[in-house]
């Protein structure tokens, strides 16, 4: 143990010395030690001064460090929320302008010039909103897509295109939470918007389905079961099964005092018995923690069921992975003759003949150089269509076979209603007579009241059923075979097809059979037989408040007055989608300051508790200073004497 400092008279002049310079190099570190902290203000210096209160200190200060990177985070969105709100702003008085200047054109007194001049104010107009649509902040799109650095909007032969993305910046400005500091263009102004959706793809269950696309996209968690007749268990281990496959095979190998399983898989469940069909006990049960026979619905703890036991609704989700062969509930798809795409006067044609997978369609439709973007609906297990060219229509069918209609994209079918015709106006028919008749290439006239009909296959088939309509002359309407539209034909013949839309009825026209502003149409000869083809009766916008103003500065230059009413409820429609997002972005704003508020006043706390750790109490170190300098001194002074001392001392 220490023997310095000897508190002893009896001491030798070596260990005096000695314990002299160890009280002096003291009090010369103490006095070191509190002007470190009067300089610096912190009474622990190092991890060892106080090894708890450093560390406490560590864990405030990497807080500190946090909320003040989230106050910074907070700071630069708000910065891109407020760019937004004024890029939104232009947005909605472009748009409140532009049907200002619709309820004027829709007067019916206006001369060409004043209509003219409505129509370039709309112009200018639909310019603002595609400004807007371009903004900026710090070199990101606000609507645009986060990280594109040009411009996500450019003109295109008198229509506009987006370039841009439906990326959405993210960061981080609270525990755990990731907040948007960018909207997309298709909630703010409706670019890019859904234009078309599909049906479902239907997909059927197989041995390679995987077991995390089972159950639509819920999946199913491979786990332990056992199997039981009643006196023999089997566990089995199927915690590796990664398809439903992997459980089928194993199952089949599974004996039950000598009887084997059979096991069968149907488009969307798996049943499961005794292979010789013959009735017994079949106990299927999870071992603690596990959940794949509850998943597969064959749970039969007790085999209180009698087998078999049928786990059904195990659907598998579509993917861009999932085969051809595996959609329309296993039947397969054949889309070897394609599709095709009108997009205003343009017409692409995809051949769809090597795809083999959801996926290969999909990159297909987007690779065809339509303006169209492609993408699957895992969880609909549908295909949505987008437009990405404002002002045109566009329209989907086949290209002779049925390949759109199998997969469920195309977008005037049999099903169609009449409602929705003419962008969804519908039709009006003739109060005084028929509202369509056809002339059939041998004269008789095959007059058709529509009052009633509600699809186009309704229609089909009064023109099929029809009385006169029935022998070996009678004419047949169909859906085109390429593209899409209504067809008329009749055997050969030396007459051609006429039909007309007697009185009020616009049905001829809305069909797409009879041109617009006409009263009737004649059909060609084509090898002998007259054929006349309609254009499409079903074409969709694109949508958006662009696409809107392109249609109205049309309509109000034509002075189509049905159409700039009808144009005028989406203009209403578009600022109300604009308003909804600017207030969205509002929300965003108030909620982030009562956020950066709160971690401000949590900084403020952790500021202080730090000081409490840390920080020097000034007047203590002073006082305690003051104390060790006059210690030093008697040091000093002591050690001065003692140098001088002589053996007359101790006489």
């Amino acid at each position: 143990m220490s023997l310095l400092p000897v508190a002893t008279n009896r001491t030798s002049t070596p260990l005096n010395s000695q314990r002299m310079q160890y009280q002096l190099n003291n009090d010369q570190l103490a006095i070191q030690g509190l002007y470190d902290q009067l300089s610096t203000g912190l009474s622990v210096q190092k991890m060892s001064d106080d090894p708890a209160a450093a560390a406490r200190a560590l864990d405030l200060q990497r807080g500190i460090s946090r909320s003040e990177q989230i106050v910074r985070n907070a700071n630069a969105t708000e910065g891109y929320y407020q760019s937004t709100d004024t890029a939104l702003s232009r947005v909605d008085s472009a748009l409140i302008a532009a049907r200002g200047v619709a309820v004027e054109a829709a007067q019916s007194v206006l001369s060409d010039n004043e209509l003219e001049a409505l129509a370039i104010t709309i112009r200018q107009n639909m310019e603002s909103v595609v400004s807007a649509g371009n903004s900026m902040f710090l070199d990101h799109q606000l609507l645009g897509g986060v990280l594109e650095p040009s411009s996500a909007l450019e003109h295109a032969n008198g229509t506009v295109q987006f370039n841009g993305t439906d990326a959405v910046g993210q960061t981080k400005v609270g525990t755990g939470t990731n907040t948007a500091f960018t909207v997309t263009g298709e909630s703010a102004i409706g670019v890019a918007s859904v234009f078309h959706t599909g049906s479902s793809l239907d997909a059927a269950l197989n041995e390679d389905t995987r077991l995390v696309d089972m159950r639509q996209g819920v999946g199913v968690r491979p786990g332990v079961i056992t199997i039981s007749d009643g006196e023999e268990k089997v566990e089995l281990d199927l915690r590796n099964a990664s398809t439903i496959g992997d459980i089928v095979d194993v199952l089949r190998d599974v004996r039950l005092d000598g009887r084997a399983l059979g096991v069968q898989l149907q488009d969307d469940s798996i049943t499961i018995q005794y292979a010789d069909t013959l009735p017994g006990v079949l106990a299927i049960a999870d071992t603690e923690g596990g959940y794949l026979a509850a998943d597969l619905a064959i749970s039969n703890p007790q085999g209180y069921q009698a087998p078999p036991l049928v786990g059904d609704r195990l659907s598998p989700q579509v993917t861009l992975a999932t085969p051809l062969d595996d959609l329309a509930g296993g039947a397969g798809l054949d889309l070897s003759d394609g599709i095709v795409i009108d997009q205003g006067g343009e017409r692409f044609t995809i051949d769809l003949d090597d795809a083999d997978t959801i996926g290969d369609v999909i990159i297909a439709i987007n690779r065809s150089g339509a303006g169209v973007n492609a993408q699957l609906d895992e969880a609909a297990g549908r295909i949505e269509l987008r437009a990405l060219i404002s002002g045109v229509d566009y329209s989907i069918g086949e290209n002779g076979g049925d390949a759109a209609s199998q997969l469920g994209i195309r977008t005037a079918d049999e099903e169609t209603l009449f409602s929705d015709l003419n962008h969804g106006t519908g039709v009006s028919l003739n109060s005084d007579g028929p509202d369509l008749v056809i002339t059939r290439p041998d004269g008789v006239e095959l007059e058709l009241e529509l009052t009633g009909v509600e699809t186009v296959e309704e229609l089909i088939d009064a023109v099929t059923d029809h009385p006169l309509n029935q022998d070996s002359l009678r004419v047949r309407l169909s859906l085109a075979t390429v593209g899409n539209g209504l067809e008329l034909s009749a055997p050969p013949g030396a007459d051609p097809i006429r039909i007309t839309q007697p009185g009020t009825s616009d049905v001829g026209t809305r069909l797409g059979l009879i041109p617009k502003g006409e009263a009737d149409a004649t059909s060609e000869v084509v090898s002998g037989s007259a054929v006349l083809t309609g254009s499409d009766y079903s074409p969709r916008e694109a949508g958006g408040a662009i696409d809107t103003l392109l249609r109205l500065e049309k309509a109000v230059r034509e002075n189509d007055i049905p159409e700039i009413g009808r144009l005028q409820a989406r203009l209403d429609e578009d600022l109300d989608a604009s308003s909804r997002t600017r207030g969205r972005v509002g929300v965003w704003t108030a909620n982030l300051q009562d956020l950066r508020t709160a971690v401000e006043d949590e900084t403020v706390l952790m500021q202080s508790q730090l000081s409490d750790e840390v920080d020097a109490d000034l007047a203590s170190v002073i006082s305690e200073l003051q104390a060790r300098q006059a210690a030093l001194q008697a040091s000093m002074q002591f050690i001065g004497q003692t140098a001088n001392m002589t053996v007359l001392n101790y006489l």
